[in-house]
């Protein structure tokens, strides 16, 4: 004999409250700029690239590289690179576990008080924006790369990072009530893989 339980939720505010984004300055320059680099293959190429663009293109002259041991855990140093960091980009998540704590790392910082983006493969946009919203966060923005991230061509790799970092500039800079709205209504496209055939 099976019996049931009516569970009683309690009422009130949820247990974790929205954030809004961490207000953002209006140019890069000038600023220490933190790229906190998850440890997953390619990521690093990745990373280094953005940083070429950024230093090339955006007169960025202060970054420093935050490396984790370990793809899938939180970076143990966030209070102190939120201390050395007034804007951040966290990745490279473009796996099943990656995605997640890229997410995290990035939403962290955004409690910290630091502006922050989180680079994501687009097969795993989808699974960033869940976590993140299931942190509180539902405007942290993602800024989506092609799928898979590894290449034959090194190149290839590079230019994926390159390729988007305009975008992280324009993300960074924006007001963060813009940027907030843009996210909140985001959807990003599910996996090819996870999409029905006709």
């Amino acid at each position: 004999m099976t019996s049931t339980q009516t569970v009683m939720l309690p009422t009130g505010a949820p247990a974790t409250a929205a954030m809004s984004l961490a207000d953002r300055p209006t140019s890069l320059k000038g600023l220490r700029v933190g790229l906190l680099d998850n440890g997953k293959e390619f990521s690093d190429q990745v990373l280094a690239s953005l940083a070429e663009v950024l230093r090339r293109d955006h007169g960025v002259t202060n970054i420093k590289f935050w490396r984790k041991g370990f793809p899938a855990k939180g970076a143990p140093f966030i209070e102190e690179m939120a201390a050395e960091t007034d804007v951040a980009i966290s990745g490279v998540g473009h796996c099943g576990s990656s995605s997640p704590w890229s997410v995290i790392d990035a939403v962290n910082l955004e409690k910290a008080g630091v502006p922050t983006v989180a680079l994501i493969s687009r097969s795993f946009c989808p699974l960033g924006q869940i976590v993140a919203r299931g942190e509180g966060h539902g405007s942290l923005v993602i800024v989506m790369l092609p799928h898979p991230i590894g290449e034959a061509d090194q190149a290839k790799i590079a230019q994926k990072g390159a390729d988007v970092t305009a975008e992280c500039v324009r993300l960074l800079t924006t007001p963060g009530e813009t940027v907030g709205k843009e996210y909140a209504a985001k959807k990003f496209p599910l996996p090819e893989h996870a999409v029905p055939r006709s």
